[in-house]
């Protein structure tokens, strides 16, 4: 249950760090804009964390090997929180910016 209220926490991070560099700071926050504006951006990048956090989650899956080549030694964490937040704050950048380039470059 930790890891998917950090991951949730991770996604709402980055949509609030888009939202506050956005180019018109002075209207105020309509959500409903927000949503519609932003609908198909959310929607693909909580698909793919979700179907990613899924995988990550498996009792399965390990990855406490590779996140130790990240840590400094004598550091311990649980891998698959950090994993959770790191998938709700880098992947939603990274599907964000793939989805962006792609509707730029698909003629309307």
């Amino acid at each position: 249950m930790k890891a998917w209220i950090l991951f949730a926490l991770g996604t709402l991070a980055y949509f609030l760090i888009r939202y506050s560099r956005r180019r018109n700071k002075l209207a105020d926050f309509d959500f409903k804009f927000w949503l519609k504006d932003n609908w198909p951006e959310l929607s693909v990048v909580l698909i793919l964390d979700v179907a990613v956090m899924i995988i990550f989650m498996d009792a399965d899956t390990n990855i406490t090997e590779w996140l130790t080549t990240f840590l400094p030694k004598g550091i311990a964490v649980s891998a698959k929180l950090v994993t959770a937040l790191a998938c709700g704050l880098g992947l939603g950048k990274g599907v964000y910016e793939v989805f962006r380039k792609k509707l730029k470059k698909t003629p309307i």
